[in-house]
């Protein structure tokens, strides 16, 4: 009998709240399949956000951490200073690693939601048999963003051998999911049984445009802002600037904030956001890779808040390139007339009753699929490592399922119907197995 339970620890930094919305809907999205997700956070403020939309999670003590200043720029030098620190203590990622690894004590793999030094680790070390096997769900910018970061500001080696060193790391856990905004990865792409390239994972909307316009007082004619901003967007004068610029160009707003829940207008948690973008004629936002995947799947267009992050501006980049309708302010420079300027651009040829095709499903089902397959080779590996087998089970060193042959061609994850829906039984069999 397989002695890992049909359960996955899934851990999601807490920088950005994308990471922890992911498992959020991932966690409900495989509630009936027999896959239950356990989520660990990095910070209790993380914890506190899942707390608001349901989902418990435990603590990792750690206090792993990207810095940001009050206005979600990043803090390049401090931050790796603060890593510097939290890899070479021992009271830190050798006590997140041991945490880690007892949470997920039993569990089918580890989730490492977005590139958590304490789960590289684990993926990096020599797999043991029972092992925690670990999964690396990343953005595609975010990665690019990571292995180039020293590229200029180090000497070519330096920055060759980190890269390098991500690499190897990234190509020994046992899977992967990239999400990336290309058109050419909307129907979802896998690279091996193991390795898969989705659009990113978010909300549905639960009403319809016109009962929400309704319950918020709107009339036929007024225009809605949904504005979502992450913790990093601290400084109150950036509230107050986005406020002037809507309230002048006759546009009312559903603000969300955990930092200024206090303001009129704004709250600190909206479990039913994605239900707010698709009512609304303009979504306010960092660039990250939800915000523009939501713009695009709702044909509302993103106002996008940028500082000094280098994946953001790659994302914009790319989904510019794929034709969502997007437009970049810079936080440096957002006076009221500068995010007027943009609010009137993005607004001149809204149309109210836009029609959209619903994308949700499909994308959910390919999430909902590439889990399943992956828990479904974690049982085919563990039996393939069995002692009584014989000795071309998998080396230590590798925690990639034995006896499958690496696909190098790239191939769609969405089959003709029949073949999707033999792999979906294929996989359910294999948890009921």
């Amino acid at each position: 009998m397989d002695a890992r339970e049909d359960r996955v620890l899934y851990l999601a930094v807490a920088d950005g709240r994308g990471h922890l919305m992911r498992a959020h809907l991932l966690r409900r999205l495989l509630a009936d399949t027999g896959l239950t997700i356990d989520v660990v956070t990095t910070s209790a403020a993380g914890q506190a956000f899942l707390a608001a939309l349901g989902t418990p999670a435990a603590l990792l003590p750690g206090g792993f951490a990207l810095l940001f200043d009050d206005r979600h720029r990043l803090l390049a030098t401090r931050t790796e200073r603060h890593l510097a620190a939290y890899l070479t203590s021992p009271r830190r990622l050798a006590r997140d690693v041991g945490r880690l690894a007892r949470l997920a004590a039993g569990a089918r793999f580890i989730v490492n939601d977005s590139l958590h030094p304490a789960a590289l680790a684990l993926a990096a070390a020599p797999a043991i048999a029972g092992g925690p096997l670990v999964v690396n769900i990343h953005g595609d910018n975010l990665w690019r963003a990571a292995v180039h970061n020293f590229d200029g500001r180090a000497p070519d080696w330096t920055s060759g051998a980190f890269r390098r060193l991500l690499e190897s790391v990234d190509a020994r856990a046992f899977g992967r999911i990239v999400h990336s905004l290309a058109p050419a990865d909307r129907i979802g792409v896998s690279d091996g049984p193991n390795r898969f390239r989705l659009p990113p994972l978010t909300a549905p909307p639960r009403r319809a445009r016109a009962e929400v316009r309704r319950a918020l007082g709107l009339a036929g004619r007024d225009r809605l802002a949904a504005i979502y901003l992450n913790p990093h967007f601290r400084d109150p004068r950036l509230a107050i600037r986005l406020e002037t610029a809507l309230a002048a160009e006759g546009i009312r707003f559903h603000g969300v904030s955990e930092p200024w829940a206090a303001r009129p207008g704004w709250r600190p948690f909206d479990p039913d956001f994605g239900t707010i973008v698709a009512a609304s004629d303009l979504l306010v936002s960092g660039a990250g890779a939800a915000a523009l995947e939501q713009a695009r799947r709702t044909g509302v267009p993103l106002l996008a808040l940028v500082g000094d992050q280098p994946e953001q501006t790659l994302n914009l980049s790319q989904a510019r390139a794929a034709g969502i309708q997007a437009r970049a302010v810079g936080i440096a420079a957002d006076a009221p007339a500068a995010l007027g300027e943009a609010i009137r651009a993005l607004t001149a040829n809204a149309v109210p009753d836009r029609a959209v095709p619903d994308d949700h499903a499909r994308i959910h089902r390919l999430w909902r699929d590439a889990f399943l397959c992956l828990a479904a080779l974690t049982k085919e590996n563990h039996h393939a490592n069995r002692p009584e087998d014989t000795d071309d089970r998998s080396g230590p060193g590798n925690q990639q399922p034995r006896r499958r042959q690496w696909r190098s061609r790239r191939r769609r994850a969405q089959p003709r119907a029949s073949a999707r829906a033999s792999a979906r039984a294929d996989a359910a069999a294999g948890l009921a197995g």
